[in-house]
């Protein structure tokens, strides 16, 4: 293996005073037997195999004062809330770390177990698939806190450096048509190339790689194997190449974005390869030294979803020739007789992390569409690392453009969710504000408005 490149125009992490602490861990979270995978509505049947390793990785930082954020990337499609909450109850009692700097982040592979609860009756599990879906929940739980722990475990002096670079993989799939939006390639759409880059640094070399990108990982196939996808391959050609390093990817505002041509195994693996070049290319480039502190903060607002159907819509739905349909209205009808109302409010997770006053990352939960990720950069000085599909895989998460709009994203995937209704259109602006805010007491700054 030649030499790596040294970061900041050639300066050594004995150079920068230790003035970070990163330590990485990773576990195999890969089910141990057949179950149904979750991410593709039209695919029922289990998986009957294991293209590659489903992984769980944690990148843990402290600063010189003793302030941690941990960064978690799991290969599986989604999040939970309740995932969430486990885990960050148990992270408080065992380890040392506020959790308002834990973010959780899903790639959002397609070809990962279901284990989400209020997946089961959308999708009509059977009794023994429902077993193993909470089974491997309570797996996964354990192994997300387990390897957190380690990470922390591992922590040790380091040079903090941060790059980016861009990657062509992605295209918008919200293609406008005299009859509508289409689920198509929209070569005109709104999309984010960024491939943003925290390397942590230990004698030259990186420990530590955690990169994103705004993309679903769904070039596979509606293939029934246990598989990350291209972003599985991306991870382990960088680890192939920095061997002594953790890669760890997240997920970004990768809502209404594909990786471009697709359905091939071959495709796959060529897209991985094609975002560890740009990851590599990053690190090859002048890199920025991460100075100062580490500043977390976390804000739940709550998100309204416009009316429920009555109780007759609900009951016609029950007829309805889409089986998608007749779950949901009886999984709503169920709620109206136990509750006596059909819930219309949702939780909504922001976060941001400061790292000194060189990188500001913003988490979001759900599928969020890419042009949050624009406003966001548009909006903030400095680096800005938005991200999706954190800490709570609830549904999409569409703009108001999106909404108005319809097709899938802009809320016709409402009808595979217990949900109520799609968002309204003012959903964008209150999140896109409480992100904002929530970047400034981290440390970011605002472009003025002109």
């Amino acid at each position: 293996m030649s030499p790596k490149p040294i970061p900041d125009g050639g300066r050594t992490d004995s150079d920068a005073n230790h003035e970070w602490r990163a330590g990485a861990a990773t576990r195999v979270i890969t089910p141990n037997r057949s179950m149904r995978l979750a991410g593709f509505s039209a695919r029922t049947d289990p998986a009957d195999g294991t293209m590659m390793d489903l992984h769980a990785k944690a990148v843990a930082f402290e600063d010189e004062e003793g302030s941690r954020a941990v960064v978690v990337s799991a290969e599986v499609l989604a999040i939970t809330r309740g995932l969430r909450d486990d885990v960050t109850t148990r992270v408080e009692e065992e380890y040392d770390i506020d959790t308002n700097g834990l973010v959780l982040n899903a790639t959002h592979t397609h070809y990962g177990p279901e284990f989400r609860e209020s997946r089961f009756e959308n999708y009509g599990l059977s009794e023994e698939e429902r077993s193993e879906g909470r089974a491997y929940r309570n797996r996964l739980a354990d192994e997300l806190v387990g390897v957190i722990g380690e990470a922390i475990t591992a922590l040790e002096p380091v040079s903090l450096q941060y790059g980016h670079a861009r990657c062509g993989i992605g295209m918008n799939r919200r293609l406008p048509t005299s009859d509508g939006i289409r689920f198509r390639q929209a070569p005109d759409g709104p999309v984010d190339h960024d491939v943003p880059v925290l390397a942590a640094y230990r004698d030259g070399d990186p420990t530590a790689i955690l990169f994103g990108y705004a993309c679903h990982p769904t070039c596979l196939p509606l293939l029934t194997e246990y598989s990350g996808d291209w972003v599985g391959h991306a991870m382990e050609n960088l680890e192939e190449y920095y061997e002594e390093a953790t890669a760890a990817f997240v997920q970004g505002c990768g809502g209404d974005i594909k990786a471009y041509p697709q359905n091939t195994r071959e495709l796959s693996a060529q897209h991985g390869r094609t975002l560890s070049n740009s990851v590599r290319a990053a690190l090859d480039a002048r890199t920025t030294t991460v100075r100062g502190s580490i500043e977390t903060v976390y804000e739940e607002i709550t998100l309204e979803f416009e009316g429920p159907p009555s109780r007759t819509e609900l009951e016609a739905d029950l007829e309805s020739d889409d089986e998608f349909e007749r779950r949901r209205a009886r999984m709503l009808l169920d709620q109206l007789e136990e509750r006596g109302e059909i819930s219309t409010e949702h939780p909504y997770p922001v976060q941001a992390l400061g790292f000194g006053d060189g990188l500001t990352m913003v988490a979001m939960g759900g599928e969020v569409l890419v042009e949050y990720s624009q406003r966001l950069e548009d909006r903030l000085e400095g680096n800005v690392w938005p991200l999706g599909y954190s800490n709570d895989g609830f549904t999409y998460v569409p703009t108001e453009r999106a909404t108005y709009e319809g097709g899938y994203e802009g809320g016709d995937a409402i009808r595979l969710t217990p949900f109520p209704g799609p968002l309204p259109p003012e959903t964008e602006d209150r999140i896109v504000g409480t992100a904002l805010s929530l970047a400034e007491r981290v440390g970011s700054r605002r472009v003025e408005e002109r």
